[in-house]
């Protein structure tokens, strides 16, 4: 191993990675904190490396040189940003449609502050913004600070001590990325051993098109930005660039290239007579001030973000675009392991899609150097041009530049679009997944009514409700077998759920069989009163009930949320989009009294008009298409999207209405609701409502039958 490059150890660590993952498959899973402890290192000394180098960059220059530099360099990188920006746009259209749902995830409910350029480039406590990561802010508070030390005489006392803190900050970064082929083994095998073979598959659609899109940017669009405006043909520009392109792609570093692209730069002037004094120095200095810079081959990675939107199945909205490029922009003068959880987080997406990116880069960071390098040479070339007058812009060469960029993204999406349509696969399996859904704790004993009980079951009125159910041995739980994920029948047949579990863990706890009977919730005050059922799960704390109902301590909080079409997930997403449509008509179970503070909180000062569905069943099979949107619990929402991928939750932000969730009694039956709060504080310190929570509301350990696929166990019969 000692003679192989780094590349090559790289690449034999990820083999051997993925296949331990295969081999042994779910448990790989204990080399995750190997994998985390790589990613933060390699994400720790980023920051400082940033401050420190950019101070240095600006620091040195003089004025002269400074006002030069802002002018020539911040048009040359307006140009390619704007190239880059129209890739990154456009790429994620070729994207398959595919029908996509998910167990419901805490970051769908978390509270995110509004995105403010304000906020994320301007701050008040700069070493506020460097703990958080907030990397924009960060950037420009260290550009300011380089640009304050321009002609100050005492500057080199403070430069030469940060030159310093580079060098070692270098040699702890090369330390941490000869490690590399240690991490990625980790983070190969956990993502082979654990994550199922849909999403495994679909990184494929990731792979295709940021090679398409970096093959468009470093063959097609940055060779006909100089071939637009300067003497030079694109045989010419191609011919120039090939070598060092092909050392960057297999090297997987545009740096170790600096050296070749100047030359290549200089030869090809002085091929057309255009190398004087000025432009020599340009390509001097142009190359490798610039790499420091966000250019088209690391801003390329922000393909990272719309696919991890994609591949969650929360798509981003042609709006959002905006707020990738003025947040991914500053956030790529540190690397990619500083900015990709910054945006991710941004929009809401889980923050462990990032394990993706780390093994992804043995591929893709082959590309993205190659367009680096290809970015660096033209700016190169223009900047001399720039300096030295020789940019020609002549109407016809520039429309027909324009022509040729357009109608090479254009033809590539269309024909990506159709490609990833057959090798992506797009089956749905997640309505099988809440189906199969099981108790471990099923008893025998437990009984489960399927109709609504005779008169003859009700208890007498007027007695102990937990007397009753002493003298019966059984304790009557009311459920509603549409009321994912908390009371539902799976496809065994079996009554299941949350609510369920906890229930007939309760009854077990107080000496007493389950006894579940249906219930209808206009009737559930009566059927509690008069004994139809002894306790009901599931019930809000809100006062529509309060005066018919005695409720125990809240065992569960509910978040509530909309349900709502997939096109139309972003016109729901805040309080201020919902309040700016108009005519909207929105479904609500039962009396919109339940429900009214929420409504007025979504909904109040608008013309929004209220349909009552008696459960949120019927929205989701279709016959109420005049509902532009269902508001009901996002944990339940979330499951019934399982079954309705068509559908999808959204929690309007910011600060999202919360509603604790309790077992109901009759008015009176003050020592069961006793009984039951000492039981919910007893489950909830041993764990029993945590663990059913994680299982039947986050779907842990219930997406798949049995355990994952592994050579060791389904090949070679091990351990079975």
């Amino acid at each position: 191993m000692n003679g192989l490059s780094l590349s090559a150890k790289i690449l034999i660590g990820l083999g051997l990675g993925v296949f331990t993952g295969l081999f042994v498959g779910e448990p790989a899973a204990i080399l995750q904190p190997v994998a985390d402890v790589y990613i933060r290192m390699m994400q720790m000394t980023v920051l400082p490396y940033l401050i420190t180098s950019l101070v240095v960059a600006f620091g040195a220059l003089d004025a002269d040189e400074a006002k030069r530099l802002a002018v020539r360099a911040g048009i040359l990188l307006l140009v390619v940003w704007t190239a880059t920006v129209l890739v990154l746009v456009a790429m994620p259209w070729t994207f398959p449609a595919y029908d996509s749902a998910s167990f419901f995830s805490h970051s769908l409910v978390e509270t995110r502050k509004p995105f403010s350029l304000t906020d994320i480039y301007f701050t008040s406590n700069p070493f506020a913004s460097l703990s958080q990561n907030v990397v924009p802010a960060v950037v420009l508070f260290s550009c300011l600070m380089g640009i304050g030390l321009i002609g100050l005489k005492e500057k080199e006392s403070l430069l030469a001590p940060l030159r310093t803190w580079n060098k070692a900050i270098v040699r702890i970064t090369m330390f941490v990325i000869h490690l590399t082929p240690y991490g990625v083994f980790a983070i190969g095998a956990v993502s082979a051993g654990t994550m199922d073979p849909q999403t495994l598959s679909r990184l494929e659609a990731y792979f295709i098109v940021f090679a398409v899109a970096a093959m468009l940017l470093a063959f097609v669009i940055l060779p006909f930005l100089v071939t637009a405006v300067t003497p030079f043909r694109y045989r010419e520009v191609a011919g120039i660039a090939r070598d060092a392109l092909l050392t960057a792609f297999v090297a997987n570093s545009a740096f170790i290239v600096l050296p070749i692209l100047v030359e290549r730069s200089k030869e090809l002037m002085e091929r057309h007579g255009l190398l004087d004094e000025t432009a020599d120095s340009a390509a001097e200095v142009m190359i490798p001030v610039m790499f420091n810079f966000p250019n088209a081959g690391k801003l390329l990675t922000l393909l990272f973000v719309p696919f991890a939107a994609w591949l969650a199945g929360s798509p981003l909205a042609t709006s959002d675009f905006s707020t990738l490029v003025s947040a991914g922009i500053p956030s790529y003068f540190a690397k990619a392991q500083i900015a990709l959880p910054f945006l991710l987080d941004l929009f809401g997406l889980p923050a462990d899609l990032f394990q993706l990116y780390i093994p992804t880069t043995i591929i893709t960071g082959k590309f993205d150097s190659m367009v680096t390098a290809m970015n660096l040479l033209v700016f190169a070339l223009l900047g001399a041009g720039a300096l030295s007058g020789f940019l020609v812009f002549q109407r016809d060469r520039l429309l027909k530049a324009a022509a040729g960029i357009v109608g090479s993204v254009v033809l590539s999406v269309i024909v990506l679009r159709l490609l990833l349509a057959l090798v992506v696969d797009t089956n749905y399996t997640m309505d099988e997944a809440i189906r199969h859904m099981h108790r471990n704790t099923l008893s025998t004993e437990t009984i489960v009514h399927r109709e609504l009980p005779s008169a003859g079951h009700s208890s007498a009125i007027g007695s102990s409700a937990l007397g009753n159910a002493q003298a019966r041995g059984t304790l009557r739980i009311g459920y509603d077998p549409q009321n994912l994920p908390m009371s539902f029948f799976n496809a065994n047949g079996d009554l299941v759920g949350f609510d369920v579990e906890l229930s007939e863990q309760m009854a077990h706890a107080l000496g007493l069989r389950a006894e579940f009977v249906p219930i209808s919730w206009p009737d559930l005050p009566g059927m509690l009163e008069q004994g139809v059922i002894d306790v009901m799960p599931g019930v809000w704390y809100r006062p529509f009930w309060f005066s018919s109902l005695l409720l125990s301590k809240p065992y569960f909080t509910a978040t509530i949320g909309l349900a709502v079409p997939d096109d139309r997930r972003h016109d729901f997403d805040t309080r201020d989009r919902i309040r700016n449509q108009k005519g909207l008509k929105i479904g609500v179970p039962l009396d919109q009294t339940q429900i009214e503070y929420s409504l007025e909180y979504y909904f109040g000062g608008t013309d929004t008009e209220f349909i009552t569905i008696e459960f949120w069943a019927p929205y989701f099979k279709g016959e109420h298409p005049e509902a532009d949107a269902f508001i009901m619990p996002a944990e339940h929402a979330a499951a019934w999207t399982l079954l309705h991928p068509e559908y999808t939750v959204v929690v309007p932000q910011p600060r999202p209405v919360r509603v604790p969730t309790a077992f109901g009694v009759a008015p009176g039956a003050n020592e069961l609701a006793r009984v039951i709060d000492e039981w919910i504080v007893y489950a909830g310190n041993v764990g029993l409502i945590d663990q059913g929570y994680d299982y039947w509301v986050t779907g842990q350990g219930a997406q798949t039958s049995g355990p994952r696929w592994s050579i060791m166990r389904n090949v070679l019969g091990w351990g079975e």
